[in-house]
Formats: C-alpha cells, structure tokens, sequence
C-alpha cells in the first residue's frame, strides 16, 4: 500500500528473537497508523487484567499513516498499558525519531524482558538487540550523547533513571528533547530493561500521486510558514500559554487552586520571559519539515548551573504555576531535570503542587517528608523533591507513582488530588470552559488536553453543558484523527486538507467521514478493552473534588466545572448517547460496532456490557 511499508517489527526480549510480520492493507485501512495501529495492537495481543510491568504488557512505537510525508508531520505515538491507569495509554513524541521509524517499519512492537539491560538498534529495514549495561543507571542528556558518538544520524528514544526504577510516572524522551510523557510508559520499557531505541534514517514510503502530493506540500509549506495567523506560534511556541491560562481563569497554578493569577505574575513565565533567554537551537530540536517550527531553545543559568532545554507550556505551568515557582530560570531547570531523569513533568508538578498545598494546610510536615519544605514557591524543595521521585528514595517513594497513589499512601489529602483514572491532570483547569470537564471525564487515558476542546468557548454557568457535547465529540474526533496519522496539533490543518493528503498518499479515495469512524472505532475499542479491564464508568468517568469548587475569582469566578451534578450526568449520558454507547452504562453497543465496520468486535462489546451491568449489580 502506498505511504507504508506494510511491515511491523516484532522484538521478543525473552527469546531474544526479531520476526518481521506483514502488515495487512486491510488492518492499514481499519486502523490507518499511529494511534490507531497502536491501539489495535494492544487490544490484540495484551488480555484485559494484564499487569503493565509484567513481562506480559508490550509495547509499540508507531508512525502516523502520513509520519514524515507532510510539513508538520512528525509523530509518533507510544502504546502500551499504563502503569498509572492500567489503561490502554498513547502518548505522542514529536521531531526526527517518528519519521525515521516510518523508513523501516510501521510498527515496532516490544514484548518479553531481557534479563540484563539494552538498546534496540533499527537500520537497513532490520532491528538489532544491543547491550546496554554502560548505560543504565544514567540521565537522558548523557545516553543521547553517547549514542550520538557512535550514531550520529540516528534518533534516539531513551528513558531516565525514573524508568529503570519503575516510576509509574517515567517518560520516554526523543533526542533529548520531546517526550512521549504520559501514562508512564517509561516505566513499561525500564521493566523490560530497555533503556534505549535507536533508529537511523531510512528509506522513506512512496507516495501515488507524487507530483500533485508535493504541489500541495508546497502550497501547505509556503501557507503555514507566512500567514500572520500562526505569527504567535511561529515566535512564542506554546511558551506564551500561561498568560492566555490565567486570563481565562484555567491556570493550574497552586494546586489549581487559583486559576485565575494576574497577568504580571503569569507573564514571569510566559513568552516574552523565555524569549529573553533563547538561543540558537541544537540541530536535533527543530523537524526540518515543519514550516512553524515553534520550538523554543532556551539557556539558563540556575545556581551556577548552565543548561539549554525546550520548554513547552504544560512543562512552564505545572513545574512552576502549579508548585508556585514563578521564576522561569528555575522552572527551565527544573524542566531539564525531569527530562535528564525520565519523568513526565505534568505527573511531577502536578504531584509536588499537592504536597505543596498539603503543606501549607498543615497535613503534612518535617517529620514525614524528612527536610523542612515552606510550600508554595520553594525551589530547593521542588528541586530535591524531583531527585528523590526519580531515586525512589524518602518522601519520594512515595510520591513517584503519582498524585493518586501519593495521597492513598498517606492516607489523607485525596480531596486535593487533582487526576481522573489515575493520570494528574495536564495545566488547564475546566471550570474556565463549558462542557470542557467532561473531555478529562471521558477521555481514553484519563486527564488530558488532549482529546476535544467543545466550542464555543463559554463558561459553564452559560448554559447546560449537554448542549456542547456534539461539538467535543467532532473536536476528540478531530484528535484521533491526527494521532492516527501523526501531524502535530498546532498546524492547523482543516480535516478536508488531511484527507486529501491521505487520499493523495495512499492512492484511495479517503473522505473526512471516513477518518471520523475510525476515530469513532478506535475510542470504542479502549472503551470496550477498559470496560473489560477495570473501568466501570458510571463510577469511574468522573472530575475530582477541587473542579466541584466554586473559582475563587477572576472571568471565571462562581463557576465549577458543571452548573450542578445533573447538569454533569446529563451531558456525560449525552455523550454516550451519540457516541453510541449504553447511555447509561457507557460502554459501545454492539450494534455500533457492527454500524461502523468492525463487527468482529460485536461479542467483545456484548461481554463488556455484561460485565459492568454485574459490577453495577443490574
């Protein structure tokens, strides 16, 4: 099939074998890529009730079906179970390593545990198993450099010491730079004793319609690079964010306890702070074949201390915002640290911003954290809080598997965990938003931003919320949608520009329709594998106590995250309504499976529907 290679890896660390499988046009057609194939993947082969750091999990690299091939195409996304939600889990990774996967294979699957620590070496369309015991035991920064000495064209994916200590909060890194950061799948390589994938370009997948593929590369280049729309993205990247969050009364600063700050404090770490310390980036940070290239390189002196890093917007808030760090130099460094060690920095500042707060609120103290920590703002803290996570050491142990299972440990404090399922929320808080709760709420993964914003943009005290569902439902859909063909989010292509690019790719005629039920499908399909799992979502699709709070003040001030609880529980049976779903149950009906094209899935949603009605006693 055109724009593929219809070929996945399959690395089995227990027996130390590699098998190449074809991968069938008509799975491609089904499950197109990235997202998709990842999920597919795992729903197959990882039974539901698999624990995530046993040798039974897997885990898949997979590019998007147009990985590489368009300006701004430039993910991959990393499926596995998740060691934080037990869910099925995806998170995407941007620059070079997705593009350079997509020249050997359209999957990488990794399964069993290798007795003693390696590297996956891909090249020539093959994949070497390599020793890797010079390597454990070290930081991000350090592995990359290393490896880049003896492959210095290749893309690097590593995890951090937090991974190989099995931080249900470890990330994977690319390149240093950009991370796969939620769900801790770092922590699923580190319990295969992975610490690294090195992959080396490769023979990139034709496309049918080459000359009118690259006219329309061009034309999307040349839009993208000089229209005034995307001058701030161009400039700012995502580093400005803070400003628009606390405008809007959606900051997770404090513990999102004040969502709304004023300006002058957001602006410390926001765009024009950062520009001030920018510099030229490394050659491995910007994809060549972005024309917004928004990332922002930065150097900071910290403590006499010099680093360089990326930071992006959810890294700014909820390593400063949410902890009350409001110097950026400080929150740089503390981003450097996270990505050195391995640790998904959203899970780290929204777990040290709740024991922050349970600090200042007098429920926890010297004597059980072992060092003296003031609360909001206390850098030294934040700092040897981060080691100690990653060490699994102290106060640490305790907090490295994330907010929910800190909290449960202490026995105390849950009521200020900010999660759902088990997964920290990301730096924006909903009651700045109508209807935009109930995407945490119902989202595969648990807390994300990730999947639909509803429009328009009001506040929840505007109307019922119901009345925005189908507008969230197009915008997940939307996401899916370029996740399963691996273009960032904020190049703003309309979905008619991705399905001609598609159809152009591939050779076959793709409507937006047709993208819609594959998103449709492949959210039904982690529905059904979560349901079967653990998930019962009448008690589980749910917002944490802190989104029930009134904001304090600010544009969004009086407003929780719903007018009420029934507004809640009629917009989430609205959503399981038109998603096709037992309305009252939300789990995938088996007629909806059948109605989308995957009936061979109907008994599975039959079982799941079975399932949760016994756990609800029905």
């Amino acid at each position: 099939m055109f724009a593929y290679h219809n070929k996945i890896a399959r690395v089995n660390l227990t027996t130390g074998k590699i098998t190449y499988e074809e991968l069938p046009d008509e799975v491609i057609r089904k499950f197109i890529g990235g997202k998709g194939l990842g999920y597919y993947l795992i729903y197959r082969e990882v039974p539901p009730g698999t624990a995530p750091l046993s040798e039974a999990n897997k885990f898949v690299f997979a590019p998007g079906g147009l990985t590489g091939l368009i300006p701004g195409s430039s993910k991959v996304i990393a499926v596995s179970k998740s060691p934080e939600t037990r869910l099925i889990s995806d998170s995407s990774g941007g620059d070079a390593f997705g593009p350079k996967l997509k020249g050997h294979f359209d999957a990488l699957v990794i399964e069993g545990k290798a007795e003693e620590p390696v590297y996956l070496h891909v090249h020539d369309g093959e994949v070497e198993i390599r020793d890797a015991k010079h390597l454990w035991g070290k930081g991000n920064y350090e592995v990359a450099g290393e490896l880049w000495k003896e492959y210095p064209k290749a893309s690097i994916a590593s995890i951090g010491p937090a991974g190989e200590r099995l931080s249900r909060i470890a990330n994977v890194i690319y390149d240093t730079e950009r991370a796969s950061g939620r769900g801790g799948l770092g922590a699923v390589l580190g319990s295969k004793k992975v610490k690294a994938v090195v992959v080396e370009p490769g023979e990139k997948p034709g496309v049918a319609e080459p000359e009118e593929f690259q006219r329309l590369w061009q034309e999307f280049y040349d839009h993208f690079a000089t229209d005034p729309k995307y001058e701030h993205s161009r400039n700012y990247g995502t580093s400005d964010g803070l400003r628009s969050s606390a405008s809007l009364g959606m900051s997770p600063a404090y513990n999102f306890s004040r969502p709304h700050i004023p300006d002058e404090l957001a602006s410390k770490l926001a765009g024009d702070e950062v520009k001030k310390y920018e510099v030229e980036p490394e050659w491995f940070v910007h994809g060549k074949s972005c024309p917004i290239k928004c990332a922002r390189y930065v150097e900071v002196e910290y403590r006499g201390r010099k680093i360089r890093v990326k930071p992006e917007y959810e890294s700014i808030a909820m390593l400063g915002a949410a902890t009350g760090v409001f110097n950026f130099p400080a929150v740089a460094y503390f981003n450097w640290l996270v990505n050195d060690l391995g640790l998904d920095s959203i899970a780290t500042g929204n777990t040290i911003g709740w024991l922050f707060e349970m600090v200042e609120r007098g429920l926890v103290g010297e004597e059980e954290i072992g060092f003296p920590v003031k609360g909001w703002g206390n850098e030294e803290a934040e700092e040897r809080l981060i080691r100690l996570m990653a060490e699994r050491k102290g106060i640490g142990a305790v907090l490295a598997d994330g907010v929910k299972r800190a909290c449960e440990r202490l026995g105390r404090g849950c009521e200020l965990a900010v999660h759902v399922k088990g997964m920290e929320s990301p730096a924006w808080d909903p009651r700045g938003r109508r209807t935009y709760a109930l995407s945490y709420a119902t989202a595969d993964v648990g807390a994300s931003h990730l999947r639909g914003w509803p429009r328009p943009h009001q506040l929840p005290n505007q109307g019922p919320a119901k009345e925005l569902v189908p507008s969230l439902i197009e915008a997940r859909d939307e996401s899916y949608i370029t996740d399963m063909l691996g273009t960032c989010k904020f190049v703003s292509y309309r979905m008619e520009d991705l399905a001609k690019f598609y159809s152009l790719a591939t050779g076959e005629e793709w409507t937006v329709e047709e993208l819609r039920k594959r998103a449709w499908a492949v959210e039904s399909i982690a529905r059904i594998h979560d349901a079967l799992d653990w998930v019962t979502p009448p008690l589980d699709d749910v917002i944490p106590p802190r989104w029930w709070e009134p904001e304090p003040d600010g544009p969004a001030e009086g407003n929780k995250a719903f007018m009420d609880y029934n507004d809640f529980l009629e917009a989430r049976r609205e959503f399981y309504r038109l998603r096709g779903w037992h309305e009252e149950l939300g789990v995938p009906l088996p007629e909806t499976m059948e109605k989308l094209g995957y009936g061979e899935l109907r008994g599975d949603a039959e079982r799941a529907l079975e399932v949760v009605k016994r756990r609800m006693g029905l």
